[in-house]
């Protein structure tokens, strides 16, 4: 992306005003708006900046993309898309409480977004309760069904619930 089409992202002058008036901004918020609405964003803009956070977190700039799915999940906190991006990078980084929190966040926005339970499988089974890390693998599992766009996911669930499991059989 370059310089000049980062304007769009910029936050326009008469939506900072509004910023900066805390009792229409308390009016807005008890409203339902999210920041999203309030500074104007469209959604296509919204997509594109997205897309720049997927890249960052594709080019290994987690720090840079967490930021980034920072800003989206603070404009707007009901795409569970934004939330699971805010996971990855906390899980990349190994701070998997703050990963479970933004999955969490993902699944109060899509409880059947099958990649958001299995990657609170690995943050639980990073911390140590294998017993959760399996409830996460049950349930991504039975999302997965014998749905076809969800077959990858299946799979991956699959082998980590039975290397798990042989984990905890005693020798």
């Amino acid at each position: 992306m370059e310089m000049e089409d980062l304007e769009e992202f910029m936050i326009p002058k008469e939506a900072m005003e509004k910023l900066n008036d805390p009792e229409l901004l308390r009016r807005y918020i008890e409203e339902g708006k999210t920041f999203q609405d309030i500074l104007g964003y469209k959604q296509e803009s919204m997509d594109k900046f997205y897309d720049v956070a997927c890249n960052l977190y594709r080019n290994h700039r987690y720090k840079s993309a967490s930021d980034a799915f920072l800003f989206l999940t603070t404009l707007n906190p009901y795409v569970p898309e934004y939330w699971l991006g805010q996971g990855m990078c906390e899980q990349v980084n190994e701070e998997y409480k703050q990963a479970l929190v933004a999955y969490s966040m993902a699944i109060l926005g899509d409880r059947d977004m099958p990649v958001a339970h299995y990657h609170s499988a690995a943050c639980h089974n990073g911390l140590g309760d294998v017993h959760a890390a399996l409830a996460c693998l049950e349930r991504t599992l039975l999302i997965c069904g014998d749905k076809e766009q969800h077959a990858a996911i299946k799979v991956q669930a699959q082998r980590s619930k039975d290397l798990l499991n042989a984990r905890k059989k005693p020798s």
